[in-house]
């Protein structure tokens, strides 16, 4: 299996966050393609899944469908057919990761390039439907990832081989251990925990390091610095167009 810098900026990347929610709506099949037209080395997106459709998985963030879609209360409340009708910001629907894929081969095929999604399993119970869609489409490069590690624990036993990387909102001494289970291949922080110390212990322990979520050229400048192997931003036209790094 190939490593997972082979699909990436050499230098340093900049990751379509939820697509590029900060100038398309977040997590719509027209924000990953926005971000796919720019240059992303990489898109990531959440999924949940279904209640009465559990091999599907829903392209959404939060466990509400409130701040981002028409509809309100929680996603487990609604059937998949339910959850389609929905606006999920300009008149979309709520994709289904099948359909993101659809569309990165069909930018692969397109542009002769190829994306790397990271997928993170942000609902219960999402490690099994998530391997097998890994499972189906070999072709396209997976990096699966979570502030649930025991989601990423049971991926790992069903795939052992696929890129996963643990998150981290708040720093957790504990981390190395944790990657070392998961035979991680990335260790994710927020900006906020991502100081020069713990970059240059991750990296020095052979992990990437991406941070999220950095919309400002000057943070992300200054994460470049520190060692940062990537970022992740809602505005990636806005990164991207720095001369400091290429995002391809």
């Amino acid at each position: 299996m190939r490593a997972i810098a082979d699909f990436l900026a050499p230098d340093f990347t900049i990751i379509g966050h939820r697509g590029a929610a900060g100038l398309v709506p977040e997590n719509t099949l027209p924000g990953f393609q926005r971000a796919l037209e720019l240059g992303c080395p990489m898109i990531e997106l959440d999924v949940h899944r279904v209640a009465d459709a559990e091999a599907q998985l829903l392209v959404l963030h939060d466990a509400e469908l409130d701040r981002t879609t028409s509809g309100s209360g929680e996603i487990a409340d609604h059937t998949l057919a339910e959850l389609r009708r929905l606006d999920a910001g300009g008149g979309e629907r709520i994709p289904l990761l099948e359909e993101v894929a659809e569309l990165l081969i069909e930018h692969r095929s397109r542009a002769g390039l190829e994306t790397v999604l990271n997928v993170e399993l942000k609902g219960s119970n999402t490690a099994e439907p998530t391997a097998a869609f890994a499972a189906r489409h070999p072709e396209l490069p997976l990096l699966v990832s979570s502030f649930q590690h025991s989601e990423l624990t049971a991926y790992r036993r069903l795939r052992p081989v696929d890129w996963v990387a643990p998150l981290y909102a708040r720093y957790d001494a504990n981390w190395q251990a944790t990657a070392e289970r998961l035979s991680a291949c990335a260790v994710n922080l927020s900006w906020r925990i991502a100081t020069p110390s713990r970059v240059r212990a991750i990296r020095s322990a052979g992990y990437a390091v991406f941070v999220y979520t950095v919309n400002q050229l000057r943070t992300a400048r200054r994460l470049k610095d520190m060692g940062v192997s990537g970022v992740f931003t809602d505005r990636p036209d806005r990164l991207l167009a720095d001369g400091r790094w290429r995002g391809g």
